[in-house]
């Protein structure tokens, strides 16, 4: 006797949730619980610290932090980021902002999915927050797998309650309620989940009820209304956006600073984003014609330099977009997806892949300053390097 259709996806889904646990556990520690175990060396620690081994070596003979050491050899095992983060408290080298600059928001968003779209959201995040700054993650997309990247098996550990539906809703006044701490050091986590899908109808209906385009109005900045209640806890707010254009997505759109669109080399993804730019124009010239923004700029992602094809798809790229392309390519590396298929980043790897730390490091550095340029305690600096 054959299984009814609903039958033979009950049976699809619970093999795949038994998959997708025993992913979850290999990134996880014996301890069954996600940890940061990368230690930074000596070397690492003065670059980030931006002091000498030697005056690091007095720090912690000060007892400004304790080194661990190897029960074998009493050799130190390398610094912690909390270590690194607590030495440049101590020295004033924190890149934290001022009071006078922003905390900024920054959404990654593309009209289509595979783009490396949550990828470059995960790590980005970890990046600045490695850098020092105090960033939080928020994830808009129902898939949720940005939540995912961080430990978390969406479904089984969140519900409607732990998202962004309730403030919504009107039950907090503030979003401290759903904002979670992470393994990583510097990064905390607005979560997502499948109900989270509920947002966009919930946005939709109740801005198709509003008796006039006052109210309607309002549905399209309850996304920034909610961060402005918490962005003075951070520097940077990163919003991994869903593939699709809805009230979510314009939410986002109404309530960054700036935005950063991953689009790989290929004729689909171009038209796609194309497609994306030509909706964005449509929507904000009705609801937000006044929003500026920081940039909006096009990241070449899934790039292989090896492939004629991207090469040269990459050249033409550059050629229409210009100065709205980031120079940096977001290459195409097996560690990245070797990483998040156990549920890691290549940040939080005990000995990263060099040539995949240099890849992130480069993209982001771009867009970090690009970032850092609307801040005035920045803007002497950039000035005498004459990038502004």
């Amino acid at each position: 006797m054959k299984e009814s259709g609903i039958e033979q996806v009950n049976e699809i889904i619970s093999d795949c949730e038994d998959i997708l646990a025993t992913l979850e556990e290999m990134g996880k520690s014996p301890n069954n619980t996600k940890v940061f175990e990368r230690r930074f060396s000596v070397s690492e620690a003065s670059e980030m610290t931006g002091r000498s081994r030697v005056t690091l070596s007095r720090a912690e003979k000060e007892g400004i932090i304790a080194l661990e050491k190897t029960k074998d050899s009493n050799r130190t095992v390398g610094y912690t980021l909390e270590q690194i983060n607590k030495l440049r408290d101590h020295f004033g080298t924190r890149p934290t902002r001022t009071k006078d600059d922003p905390c900024l928001t920054i959404a990654i968003q593309s009209f289509k999915g595979g783009v490396s779209k949550s990828v470059t959201a995960v790590h980005f995040s970890q990046y600045l927050a490695q850098k020092g700054y105090r960033v939080l993650l928020v994830d808009c997309d129902p898939q949720a797998s940005a939540t995912s990247s961080f430990g978390f098996l969406p479904d089984k550990c969140f519900q409607e309650k732990d998202t962004l539906i309730p403030y919504l809703e009107g039950q907090h006044e503030d979003l401290q309620y759903c904002i979670l701490e992470t393994y990583f050091p510097g990064v905390h986590l607005i979560p997502s989940c499948l109900p989270f899908y509920e947002a966009e109808f919930k946005l939709a209906f109740a801005a198709a009820k509003a008796e006039d385009a006052e109210e309607r109005f309002h549905y399209f900045h309850e996304f920034k209304n909610g961060l402005d209640t918490i962005k003075d806890y951070y520097d940077f707010i990163v919003i991994d956006s869903p593939p699709a254009l809805g009230m979510i997505t314009i939410n986002i759109l109404v309530c960054s600073d700036a935005v950063v669109v991953p689009t790989p080399p290929s004729l689909y993804d171009f038209s796609s984003t194309v497609q994306y730019f030509k909706m964005i124009r449509e929507v904000m010239s009705k609801i937000a014609i006044d929003k500026q923004y920081e940039f909006i700029k096009i990241l070449a992602t899934r790039a292989d330099t090896r492939k004629s094809t991207h090469v040269e798809f990459m050249s033409l790229m550059k050629k229409i977009f210009g100065t709205s392309m980031f120079d940096k390519v977001f290459l195409q590396t097996a560690e990245i997806e070797n990483c998040s298929s156990k549920y890691q980043t290549v940040y939080d790897q005990k000995k990263p892949q060099k040539r995949a730390l240099s890849i992130l490091d480069n993209v982001f550095k771009e867009i970090e300053r690009s970032l850092l340029k609307s801040w005035k305690s920045k803007s002497e600096q950039f000035i005498e390097e004459g990038v502004i």
